[in-house]
């Protein structure tokens, strides 16, 4: 029976009706219960969820700066690396990167700053100086090679240690400096960088763990390009394709040339991560290596959802550092000069090389002690091993032939230089016609070759503790007469350990620089002569015009030369270096090289005569 609003049957009791009713009632509210106890089950489940999605959300966040950061360390460090400068004595200021002479630090005693070479570009010139030399035969020339790769050998062990002491804590202690006088330190700046780039996810504690930085100096298992060009032509380079990459050396291969050891340090055109999965400590498979891969490694804390929780996770990221290739838009001129007109015996420069009468005479050696000669130096006897106080002349050519083709690092054409040694002279200089006979470099590594006619006198200055040759003999022409000859050498030796107050930089010269402003022939290799070239000055001043803001030209016009001389900084009473395959100093060892440590204050003094020609090497004949 059913009632309205309550249910009865007639089955139950009253009594048994009401207890069916207390136990209906009492599950209903088990029910609710249960709801309730399972929506708080369900709402912790959300919460736990939450909390890991926010805390993973955290963690992705937090590995994404953290790998930011830790590549930002790497190219900070690298970056850094690349301004590690080392003064040696036989090349002068050495780097990671080549610089152009216009920085303060590393002005010579006249005042005027110096060039900075790449280790990769110094490597480069002696292996260029060695095929150019074996093209031509030229034994002094080789000689002369080997002894630079002897001593860059030596300069390249001193840069590497310099270099695993600048990625220390602090600089390893050491204070280095760049070429502008700033100091040096990879590993600050490592962890400035990583700091810097550290990015807060959701308010969350994440940073780097003080003093877990670590920078390590490596190479590179697998071959890449560096900046460093290959020679040219190709068919002259001995390089073959596994050693190069779009015309440019690879690193950490061996490319050897004349029983030598080439190998090339990871160092490419711009600063750039690599993968770490090529990082080796050391390079495999060659005799030597260079490393520059820096490899930057940090650990990064954590913070995680919940009460003082953290995770440590390491970082680590691989960097390569970079050169700016310096240009050396005008290395310098050599001049032959027939200062009494044409000689029969040379119709060109091969027949000064090879020339008997030549070969069995001497040079007495000299130098300019207290200054230059003439401007306030004496000319000076001096002896070089094994030579002693003379050498024959034609070594004493070679060795100017070799000095200005190493001026001019790796931008000389093989076959162009080849063809130099057998194009005539030109007609101008006769019998009864005096001139001098200027070549200079263009900018593709070609020669740049003028001749002055009616020029009877020279007036050379012989630049402080470089070097002079006096023929000891009078030279007999067939044509009667009696020659006397003599050579300037103004680059023999390069930097201001041991170069005196220009450290072998070359120097003004009137001829030279009107030389500059005439038409001119150019010489080029058979495989891409490229004949006249009759721009004159216009070229010369666009050969300068190379797209690289990293490079602070000189804006000054050159002064004159005596102008220049008198301002020059006259020493006194030191050891002379002459022209020949060794210095001098009795034969004394060389200082050690050292790591640039000094601030020299004041501005930027760009050097005239390295975007105008100066001369490197005169070689004169002249009626007795």
């Amino acid at each position: 029976m059913v009632e309205r609003g309550r249910t009865t049957s007639k089955f139950f009791s009253p009594r048994t009706d009401q207890a069916l009713k207390r136990c209906s009632k009492r599950l209903r509210g088990q029910r609710g219960n249960m709801i309730i106890l399972v929506l708080a089950v369900l709402m912790g489940i959300l919460m736990l969820l939450l909390a890991f999605s926010l805390s993973y959300v955290r963690m992705l966040g937090s590995n994404s700066e953290q790998k930011t950061a830790i590549e930002a360390a790497a190219l900070a460090a690298a970056r850094e690396l690349g301004r590690v400068v080392i003064e040696d004595p036989n090349f002068g200021f050495i780097s990671i990167s080549d610089a152009a002479p216009s920085a303060p630090n590393t002005k010579a005693d006249d005042g005027f700053a110096l060039p900075v070479t790449s280790i990769n570009t110094l490597l480069a010139t002696i292996r260029l100086d060695m095929i150019i030399a074996s093209q031509l035969g030229d034994t002094t020339m080789t000689t002369l090679a080997e002894t630079d790769y002897t001593n860059a050998m030596s300069a390249k062990d001193f840069l590497n240690g310099a270099l695993q002491q600048a990625i220390l804590p602090g600089g390893g202690g050491s204070a280095l400096r760049d070429v502008d006088g700033n100091q040096v330190n990879p590993y600050q700046a490592a962890e400035d960088a990583y700091r810097q780039n550290v990015v807060r996810i959701a308010g969350g504690n994440s940073r780097m763990v003080n003093g877990s930085m670590k920078l390590t100096l490596g190479c590179l298992a697998t071959p890449a390009i560096t900046a460093t060009a290959v020679p040219s032509p190709a068919s002259m380079a001995s390089v073959s394709g596994s050693q190069q990459m779009g015309g440019f050396y690879t690193s950490y291969t061996d490319i050897p040339f004349n029983g030598k050891s080439f190998v090339f340090a990871g160092i490419g055109k711009d600063v750039k991560l690599v993968d770490q999965k090529v990082f080796t400590p050391s390079a495999s498979g060659v005799p030597y290596s260079i490393p520059t891969i820096v490899k930057a490694e940090a650990d990064h804390m954590i913070a995680s959802a919940g009460a003082g929780g953290t995770n440590i996770v390491h970082a680590v990221a691989c960097a390569q550092p970079a050169t700016v290739v310096d240009p050396r838009p005008a290395p310098g001129a050599i001049t032959l000069s027939f200062l009494s007109g044409k000689m029969p015996e040379f119709g060109m420069p091969q027949q000064l090389f090879n020339d008997p009468q030549l070969s069995s005479d001497t040079l007495k050696i000299k130098t300019s002690i207290g200054g230059d000669s003439p401007g306030g130096g004496t000319l000076t006897p001096t002896t070089i091993p094994p030579y002693g106080g003379s050498m024959p002349m034609s070594q004493g050519i070679s060795t100017g032939m070799y000095d200005w083709l190493r001026r001019a690092g790796t931008k000389p054409n093989i076959g162009a230089v080849k063809n130099f040694m057998t194009t005539p002279f030109k007609p101008g200089i006769t019998d009864t016609v005096p001139g001098v006979n200027v070549y200079t470099w263009n900018e593709d590594g070609t020669i740049r070759y003028v001749q002055l006619p009616n020029v009877a006198t020279r007036s050379v200055v012989v630049s402080h503790l470089q070097g002079f040759g006096e023929g000891t003999n009078t030279f007999t022409s067939t044509n009667g007469n009696g020659y006397e000859m003599n050579a300037t050498d103004e680059s023999r030796q390069p930097g201001r350990m041991r170069g005196g107050q220009h450290a072998g930089e070359p120097l003004t010269d009137a001829i030279v620089q009107a030389a500059a402003g005439m038409p001119g022939t150019t010489i080029a290799s058979s495989e891409d002569d490229f004949g006249s070239d009759i721009a004159g000055l216009s070229a010369l001043l666009l050969m300068v015009l190379v797209p690289s803001g990293l490079f602070v030209y000189g804006t000054q016009r050159r002064s004159k030369l005596m102008r220049q001389i008198a301002a020059f900084i006259m020493l006194a009473g030191t050891c002379a270096s002459a022209l020949g395959v060794l210095t001098a100093c009795g034969g004394g060892s060389p200082p050690p090289p050292v790591v640039v440590t000094t601030t020299i204050t004041g501005g930027r003094v760009p050097r005239a005569t390295y975007t105008a020609n100066g001369i490197v090497v005169d070689i004169s004949f002249k009626k007795k």
